[in-house]
């Protein structure tokens, strides 16, 4: 290779290397949002990302122009944009699981009056895929797409119960067992009961232990091979819920359901 075959070489790495560099930015920018601050200033990406304010200015023209973000030209502000939609539709649509069950939720809140939920594992996370809110009490926000603890949700301790101990304690371990009430279990060893509660009946309960007011039965669904790959939960107000005198007939209606989509799934028992 001669002199000017080496130049070419160089800038080549050069420009690839400074390419991965905006995208690796870019893909920070977007991580910045939150629930709690959905809408940010230059400045803001800045001191987050430890960037010069000039360097996060072009990203995010950049960013505007592909809709990616969108900037608020009275406040300065900025907040994600229609293609971050388009591409969550995208994956959405992607999981086989969330289409078989969206017609099972819808089911469930109609006979029940209840909030249904879909979600699944993601790390020491269970990750909402769909919900169905009760037709009494609709949020004014959209639950798919969020992550809450394994530890102290209905559908956490039912992805928790059919892992291995050892994986299960790992990803606990992993995240924390934080109190959100005074009811939250914050140990393993204190939650290992309920665990295996949940393999002997099939389902699983949350009592105001991520929320105070609240409750939740969950119960799986299962692939082809029989392994766990998310969890339908019914929740609501403990007045709606009022798990101590419909904990039985809510089980039953909820186990049906996650038996039909399991079969959706393609999995059969020996009772089928």
């Amino acid at each position: 290779m001669n002199s000017n075959e080496r130049v070419v070489v160089l800038k080549q790495e050069q420009t690839a290397a400074a390419l991965t560099q905006s995208v690796t930015r870019a893909l920070a920018i977007l991580s910045c949002f939150s629930d709690e601050q959905p809408e940010l200033r230059v400045i803001d990406f800045a001191k987050k990302l430890n960037l010069t304010q000039s360097n996060v200015s072009r990203l995010l023209t950049t960013m505007v122009s592909l809709g990616y973000t969108e900037k608020d030209e009275l406040t300065g502000f900025y907040r994600l944009g229609t293609s971050i939609i388009s591409l969550g539709g995208i994956a959405l649509n992607h999981y086989e699981i969330r289409k078989q069950a969206l017609p099972e939720l819808h089911d469930l809140e109609t006979r029940l009056g209840l909030g249904a939920n879909l979600a699944i594992l993601n790390g020491p996370h269970m990750f909402y895929l769909a919900h169905v809110d009760s037709h009494k009490s609709p949020r004014m926000y959209t639950l798919i797409g969020r992550k809450n603890p394994l530890h102290c949700t209905g559908i956490g301790k039912v992805l928790l119960a059919f892992l291995d101990k050892e994986e299960a304690e790992s990803l606990l371990k992993e995240e924390g067992m934080t109190a959100y009430t005074d009811k939250t279990i914050t140990e393993f060893s204190a939650l290992e009961s309920q665990l295996e509660s949940t393999r002997k009946k099939g389902y699983a309960i949350e009592n105001e232990e991520l929320a105070l007011g609240r409750a939740c039965i969950a119960a799986p669904v299962r692939g082809r091979s029989g392994k766990v790959i998310g969890g339908i939960s019914l929740s609501g107000p403990l007045s709606e819920i009022n798990l101590s005198k419909r904990e039985a007939e809510l089980s039953a209606i909820l186990i049906e359901a996650t038996d039909k989509i399991s079969m959706k799934m393609g999995y059969i028992t020996a009772n089928y």
